[in-house]
C-alpha cells in the first residue's frame, strides 16, 4: 500500500533501497527508504525491495489470521464488561441526553484491556519472522556474503526476537520486562486498544438506547468494524511494513556497507504531508531521523 492517510494502526508504508532480488512493484512507486551503498570507496543508489514479495505476503496473511481470530475471541469478553457496567449505572433502555454523554466516555475508558496480553505470545513469533525476512532480503539486496559473516546473522537474529517480543506487547498497551513479565506501558505507541475504545462508543450508546442484552451487545460488536477481517488487515497490514522495515534498518546498519537510506511516496494526492517531506529531504544517514521523526515508515 503506498504511504497514505489512514485509521491509527495504518499509518504509512516503507520499501528499503538495495539491489538485488528487489525492484518496484506493481501499483507504481511505493513509499521508502533507499540505502546508498558503498563500493569499491564510491557510493551508488541501489533499487527498493519488493514490499509486495511472496515470503512477506504471506506471513502478512499470517499474522492477519490471528489478529482477526484474536479480535473475534475478544468480543464476549468485551461485551461483559460494557454489560456489567451499563447495569451498574442503571442505564438499560434509557435515553441520553447530551449533558450525560460522560456517561458513555466513563464505561468507554473503563474498559479493561488487561487480558489483551494474549496477544503477545499469539503474534511475538510472527513479528520476529517478518523481521527475520526483512534481514534476509536486505542482506540480499546489498550483496553481503552472511556465511563469510555469521556474526551479523547472529545480531539480527537476537535483534527480531526481542522486536517480535516487546511489539506485540507495545500493540496492547504492555511492555516485556527484564525478566520476561508482561507489564503496563503507559507509553506504548500505536497500540490497538485506545482505538478499540473509539470503536465501541457507538455500539455503548446504542446498547443503552435499544436496551441490549449482552448477547445482542456481542453480536453487534462482532458485526462493527473494530473487530472485523478488515481492521485484522489493516493492523496486520502496518505491522509487516514496521517490522519488516525495522528488519532491514538492522541490516543495513550490521553490514557497515550502507550509509544513507531515503523516503519514496506513491506521489499521489493520497501521500501525506509528513511522508511528502520526508521524500522531499532525499538520502539521510542511516542513524539519522528523517524530517517527521521517524526512522523509516509507517509514521
Amino acid at each position: 500500500p503506498p504511504c497514505v492517510r489512514g485509521e491509527v494502526e495504518h499509518h504509512h508504508v516503507l520499501r528499503e533501497r538495495g539491489s538485488g532480488d528487489g525492484g518496484h512493484a506493481s501499483g507504481g512507486r511505493q513509499a521508502g527508504a533507499g540505502g546508498r551503498r558503498q563500493a569499491r570507496g564510491k557510493r551508488r543508489r541501489v533499487d527498493p525491495l519488493n514490499p509486495n514479495r511472496a515470503s512477506l505476503l504471506k506471513l502478512r496473511a499470517t499474522l492477519t489470521d490471528a489478529m482477526q481470530a484474536f479480535l473475534s475471541s475478544q468480543v464476549r469478553p468485551i461485551a461483559r464488561q460494557i454489560g456489567a457496567a451499563l447495569d451498574a449505572r442503571g442505564l438499560r433502555k434509557a435515553l441520553i441526553p447530551d449533558d450525560e454523554l460522560d456517561a458513555i466516555e466513563a464505561i468507554v475508558a473503563g474498559i479493561d484491556f488487561a487480558g489483551w496480553s494474549v496477544l503477545v505470545g499469539d503474534i511475538e513469533g510472527m513479528l520476529a519472522d517478518i523481521v527475520r525476512d526483512g534481514t534476509v532480503h536486505a542482506f540480499m539486496q546489498i550483496g553481503l556474503d552472511v556465511e563469510a559473516r555469521r556474526e551479523i546473522v547472529n545480531v539480527v537474529n537476537a535483534y527480531a526476537v526481542e522486536y517480535g517480543k516487546q511489539r506485540s506487547a507495545e500493540l496492547v498497551g504492555m511492555r516485556v520486562d527484564a525478566l520476561g513479565t508482561v507489564i503496563p506501558n503507559p507509553r506504548a505507541e500505536w497500540q490497538i486498544t485506545e482505538s478499540t475504545r473509539h470503536y465501541l462508543r457507538a455500539d455503548v450508546r446504542e446498547a443503552i438506547e435499544q436496551g441490549w442484552s449482552n448477547d445482542t451487545l456481542a453480536t453487534k460488536i462482532a458485526e462493527s468494524y473494530g473487530f472485523s477481517r478488515e481492521r485484522a488487515m489493516v493492523i496486520s497490514r502496518t505491522e509487516t511494513i514496521r517490522a519488516s522495515n525495522a528488519g532491514s534498518l538492522e541490516s543495513y546498519k550490521a553490514s557497515g556497507l550502507v550509509s544513507a537510506k531515503e523516503w519514496l511516496t506513491a506521489e499521489d494526492d493520497k501521500v501525506t504531508p509528513d511522508c511528502v517531506l520526508n521524500g522531499e529531504a532525499g538520502p539521510v544517514a542511516l542513524d539519522r531521523a528523517f524530517p517527521s521523526g521517524a526512522d523509516a515508515p509507517p509514521d
